[in-house]
């Protein structure tokens, strides 16, 4: 079941409705939204147009031998892989449609492994998909982009959230909690609901910022000694932090009470900003991490 983002899903029911599929597109949006689901279900819907969820291209996507997935491995996605996928695309169709390829993360694709794309792109043979999903787009080659058919995707309503944990077995009042700490994002509403350590790891990361943001430098390097090398760790913290920041700025424009009472709205939009650059840093290059996240540490 798909959560949110109608407008686009139908637009992608009309793509294969006027049988105009393109060669490539991307599936740009905020992360856990629900982007590889629908990259899954489009491709499913290309292959059985009823969508019945009973024959064998509804019922077998994953193990299709036309349908190939590339997820990172290690936060990269190595040109071996990629021209790995090239190599089973230009294989004729195992069931006489299209070949598919999805590839999750997009933007963790190294440079050369992007530019392996091109010629494909540029002259593409037969009835080939190529899927790039991405929160970053912009990270993405331009020539790969001016190729490509971009459908954006966007955060999921709060009220669509509560309403499909209560479906699964959420009470009204865990449901609000989950779609408020969750900020848009399906995905994590329904790890925070099916775990509850996710969502222990959630509100320490919350107490986290607010004892940092009242400390000596001392604790703040030391919380960063802590996490230099867990860079996923690292990017979930960063993440919780961005929406509770955001949400206190939400509390202060409406002057409800704040956790972060030595902010001012000013000082939080600074932070934000700040915390926005680190993330796509650490995403997108091989700085240090800890440096980078000791010099937001610093800004608190």
């Amino acid at each position: 079941m798909i959560i949110g983002n109608e407008k686009k899903i139908e637009i992608l029911r009309q793509i294969i409705k006027n049988d105009n599929i393109p060669h490539a597109m991307i599936f740009s949006g905020p992360e856990m939204i629900g982007k590889k689901k629908i990259a899954m279900e489009f491709i499913k819907n290309i292959f059985c147009k009823e969508l019945c969820n009973e024959c064998y291209f509804c019922n077998s996507i994953e193990s299709n031998p036309d349908v190939n997935i590339i997820s990172p491995v290690d936060g990269n996605i190595e040109i071996d892989e990629i021209r790995k996928a090239k190599e089973r695309l230009s294989l004729k169709s195992y069931h006489n449609k299209i070949k598919a390829l999805i590839i999750d993360d997009s933007h963790l694709m190294k440079k050369d492994a992007q530019n392996a794309f091109l010629k494909m792109l540029e002259e593409p043979k037969g009835d080939t998909l190529i899927i790039f999903i991405t929160p970053f787009p912009e990270m993405i080659l331009k020539t790969i982009r001016s190729r490509a058919q971009e459908i954006k995707f966007s955060l999921v309503g709060r009220d669509e959230i509560e309403n499909y944990l209560i479906s699964i077995g959420s009470n009204k009042e865990k449901a609000e909690e989950i779609s408020l700490m969750s900020s848009g994002q399906i995905g994590k509403a329904i790890n925070f609901f099916k775990d509850e350590e996710k969502m222990e790891f959630f509100n320490r990361s919350i107490k986290d910022i607010i004892f940092l943001s009242s400390s000596d430098m001392s604790k703040r390097f030391q919380y960063a000694e802590k996490l230099k090398d867990d860079k996923i760790k690292m990017m979930e913290i960063l993440d919780i932090w961005e929406r509770f920041l955001r949400r206190e700025i939400l509390l202060k424009i409406f002057n409800h009470k704040s956790s972060m009472n030595n902010y001012s709205l000013k000082k939080t939009k600074e932070v934000i900003d700040e915390l926005e650059k680190i993330k796509y840093i650490i995403e997108s290059s091989n700085v240090n991490k800890r440096i980078a996240f000791e010099s937001l540490l610093i800004k608190l």
